[in-house]
């Protein structure tokens, strides 16, 4: 499988905080699920978006996305007038983990043209947790030069991040060790769910932490792990939303306490095509009421 970074070469406070939600911060029962508009994470249309990333766009857009999240090296001038031709907008990309700040610095000046509000970063690490807790304090900084530049520094887990270390986890440490207006979090609903995770957990534990949620369904029958990954061929775990077993009614009521401002649809394998899963995402979640 085409991994992110292969994808990026190739396309040139506590416990007591949650407990204080007010119950006007969860959803109520009966309306939309989501009103606002669903975006699509690129990644899902890696393939078809390298070789023609103007067209990709526009059956994006034609399928009823209204914002992406893309990881490219299209110059921004190029990349806006593709999203205008498409209607749509990005309000977030997808980028490596900063190595260290200065080449960080560099990474923001590249990036910032494009006008992005959202700047996340991933990798998936095995780390101990004295790594974990410098990782923390490279994270501040980080955050505190998307921030200057106008953008919210945000981290997108897999696996490896939920981890037990030191009786705790790597997500863990970056939550209680960064600073919540430096560093927020995109959740993968997936990647925390085949972590054996709760994400309600978090958003109760951290509101407001949560900006940005990749949507995308976990088939039943697959096992938990934190270890592993072993299913970038053979069985494919992945489905579009509504078509596994998350609830995702529980997930939305919830999106308000987590802070959540834009969603995006992201399937890292198919099963077929990749424009079908999305159509049956789209399909799902423009419908998903509460109840």
């Amino acid at each position: 499988m085409l991994t992110r970074r292969q994808f990026l070469e190739k396309t040139i406070h506590g416990v007591s905080a949650g407990a204080a939600i007010a119950a006007s911060e969860i959803l109520d029962a009966g309306q939309l699920a989501w009103s606002k508009p669903i975006g699509l994470e690129i990644y899902t249309v890696r393939a078809e978006f390298a070789k023609d990333p103007a067209g990709t766009l526009k059956k994006v857009g034609a399928t009823g996305y209204r914002e992406v999240e893309v990881s490219t090296e299209i110059p921004a001038d190029t990349l806006k007038a593709y999203l205008r031709a498409a209607n749509l907008t990005a309000p977030s990309t997808y980028l490596d983990v900063p190595k260290d700040i200065e080449s960080w610095k560099k990474t923001l000046d590249r990036v910032h043209p494009n006008g992005f509000r959202y700047i996340v970063v991933g990798d998936n690490p095995q780390l101990d947790a004295e790594a974990w807790k410098r990782r923390a304090e490279l994270f501040n900084e980080c955050g505190r030069l998307a921030q200057r530049a106008g953008m919210q520094f945000c981290y997108h887990a897999h696996e490896h991040e939920f981890a037990r270390v030191d009786d705790t986890s790597g997500y863990d440490i970056m939550l209680t060790r960064s600073d919540p207006e430096l560093l927020k979090m995109e959740m993968d609903v997936f990647w925390a769910t085949y972590a054996g995770q709760d994400p309600l957990d978090y958003f109760r534990k951290h509101p407001g932490r949560f900006p940005l949620l990749h949507i995308k369904d976990f088939k039943p029958g697959f096992p938990t792990s934190t270890a592993s990954f072993p299913y970038d061929s053979g069985p494919n775990p992945f489905a579009p939303a509504g078509k596994g077993r998350i609830d995702w009614v529980k997930i939305f009521a919830h999106a308000r306490q987590a802070g959540t401002q834009h969603i995006f649809v992201e399937q890292d394998r198919c099963d077929g095509s990749p424009f079908e899963a999305i159509t049956a995402s789209f399909n799902y979640l423009k419908n998903l009421r509460l109840s």
